[in-house]
């Protein structure tokens, strides 16, 4: 299938940018770290808590105990899908774009398990087209755009990246907010 068109292709990221997903993913790791070490950990709700900073702030961790933190977080975070908001302005223009018959895509970092979750906890999966998760980039997104035969020239997308989109090849005009 030859995707590349004259037609613009929106694409949509979940993760702080269509979902505000912060709350969720502290009060997850929170419970996770209490039931693998068995600690109270409160973790700032102001900021995106990673990976990388877990291992920071329990840097005497072995591999296996950030796994285990990792697996528990994942499969808690279903829990938390009421601590995440929806972005009304995107999500509306997701749907007036779906509605006009325009190629709509998510394309995100979450792990797909996740992002099915939040997808169908807000009724989302019907407006994209395509669905694309961190399994399937595997390290970028935009790489994965181009070997699909995606033209980055013709793609319109949020900002969230706009220093990466524009290196990968989208216009500075088609990355908005």
């Amino acid at each position: 299938m030859n995707t590349q068109n004259p037609n613009n292709v929106f694409v949509f990221d979940m993760d702080n940018t269509l979902i505000k997903t912060d709350k969720a993913n502290s009060l997850a790791y929170s419970e996770a770290i209490s039931s693998v070490l068995g600690v109270n950990c409160n973790i700032e709700n102001g900021k995106r808590f990673t990976r990388d900073e877990l291992k920071e702030l329990f840097s005497q961790l072995t591999q296996t105990q950030i796994d285990e933190i990792i697996d528990r977080k994942e499969k808690c975070f279903e829990s938390y899908l009421s601590e995440t908001e929806l972005n009304n302005n995107l999500f509306s223009l997701l749907k007036r774009l779906h509605r006009e018959g325009h190629h709509t895509i998510l394309l995100t970092n979450c792990h797909s398990k996740r992002a099915i979750s939040l997808c169908n906890f807000y009724n989302l999966t019907k407006y994209f087209v395509r669905r694309f998760f961190y399994e399937d980039c595997l390290g970028n997104k935009y790489t994965l755009l181009k070997s699909l035969g995606y033209d980055l020239q013709n793609v319109v997308q949020d900002g969230t990246e706009y220093r990466k989109q524009v290196d990968e090849g989208m216009r500075k005009e088609n990355v908005i907010g």
